[in-house]
């Protein structure tokens, strides 16, 4: 027998579906693709309601059995799928049990990266459910181990020992700046500047590294870090484009669940940049952000873990600095743009309601990811746009935290 890790956060065990009860349920203004085997026992189901819906509702696309063999036509009266029921619950789990559930149906919001010998389970950011506890849960980020046995090891690649390690030590940067998020984020900069200059992570390396996190442990908490995050000029060519384009993708996007709920809250950032004639763009930006953000350290206070827990979900869910075509410091600009935008949008709400309330924060960062991070494509799509505004300069994301 081959012992495997499996790792997952303290969220992805307590979460469970709220079903009708939910805020925006994923049954809605979605496309949702059915595997083979589901499509043919949905249109030769016994229970002819079943059948029927099959029939009437399910384009077949054949594209691929395993995820991909049909698509449902959602309700045009209600943007529902055409098997919710009156209670918003799923009458083929009702009727079938959940055995016959579609795998998209049946996994989401669940996500695994699976290794030779670890698995890592996640869960996505566009449930509403997933966002209240990532937000709202002081505990929702710690992570949890258990080794399961099992006859063969993974057929997938071994883990990336290295990155493995860059990314706990990302994790309780963050971790440790508690309510601090921006300086949290200022010291992981630093930190993975230095891990650049490195060929290698080895015994030799290892025990520098170590010493450079400890320095800016010390830093942290000293507040030397954030004195000199103080001390920053915003360049003006940093946050506004990416204002601007943030606009753009979410207002052109194609709609779909949350978009209403993301294009209120734009609405709202945008009414409060409104300009008159003695005001620049970049100054009324600044005003959302210092106003704004008063009001959020002031409503939020007792909620000071919940940005510290998104930015360390994203780390954990973006493994990060994961190998794909970007540079690491690309991959954490993205994170950082991210996260400044749902800060930003977080803030303008505050002032213009006058007060601030965590299920503002939730609404945005669900609706946020429901849009952006739909499927690999529509987060690719979303990606590209970001870098247009990096303007080639990795450290402009230093700006964004100032």
């Amino acid at each position: 027998m081959k012992e495997i890790v499996v790792t997952e956060p303290s969220f992805v065990t307590s979460f469970s579906c709220t079903g009708g009860a939910c805020r925006d349920h994923c049954c809605r203004n979605w496309t949702i693709n059915f595997d083979k085997r589901a499509v043919k026992k949905y249109t030769s189901s016994k229970d002819i309601e079943i059948r029927n819906i099959a029939a009437t509702s399910i384009q077949l696309t054949k594209k691929n059995a395993l995820n991909n063999w049909g698509r449902v036509k959602f309700s045009e009266q209600t943007g529902n799928c055409p098997y919710l029921d009156e209670e918003r619950l799923c009458m083929i789990q009702k009727k079938m049990g959940h055995e016959a559930l579609s795998v998209t149906c049946s996994t989401y919001p669940r996500s695994q990266r699976t290794y030779r010998n670890e698995v890592q389970h996640s869960l996505s950011l566009s449930c509403p459910e997933v966002a209240s506890i990532v937000f709202r849960d002081p505990d929702a980020m710690k992570l949890q181990q258990k080794v399961l046995l099992q006859e063969k090891l993974n057929t997938a690649s071994t883990i990336n020992q290295q990155n493995k390690l860059i990314n706990l030590y990302c994790l309780n940067l963050i971790d440790q700046s508690e309510n601090q998020v921006e300086v949290g984020l200022y010291a992981v900069i630093k930190f993975m500047l230095y891990i650049e200059k490195l060929a290698d992570i080895d015994d030799h390396t290892l025990i520098h590294v170590d010493a450079v996190y400890s320095q800016l442990l010390t830093q942290m908490h000293n507040d030397t870090l954030k004195n000199e995050l103080a001390t920053l000029s915003v360049g003006s060519k940093v946050k506004a484009p990416l204002v601007l384009l943030m606009q753009n993708f979410f207002y052109t996007s194609e709609n779909t669940r949350g978009s209403g709920v993301m294009q209120y809250y734009i609405d709202v950032l945008f009414k409060t940049l409104e300009l008159d004639e003695a005001s620049v763009f970049e100054e009324k930006l600044a005003e959302v952000e210092r106003v704004g953000g008063e009001i959020v350290l002031r409503d939020l206070q007792s909620n000071g873990y919940g940005f510290n827990n998104f930015i360390r979900y994203k780390f954990w869910q973006n493994d990060f600095p994961n190998q794909n075509s970007r540079s690491t410091l690309q991959n954490l600009y993205l994170i950082i743009a991210e996260y400044y935008y749902i800060q930003l949008l977080t803030k303008a709400c505050a002032k213009a309601k006058g007060k601030i309330e965590c299920d503002d924060v939730i609404n945005i960062i669900y609706s946020f990811h429901s849009i952006s991070q739909h499927s690999p494509i529509a987060a690719e799509t979303f990606y590209k746009r970001i870098e247009t505004v990096r303007l080639g300069d990795d450290l402009s994301m230093i700006h964004l935290l100032a």
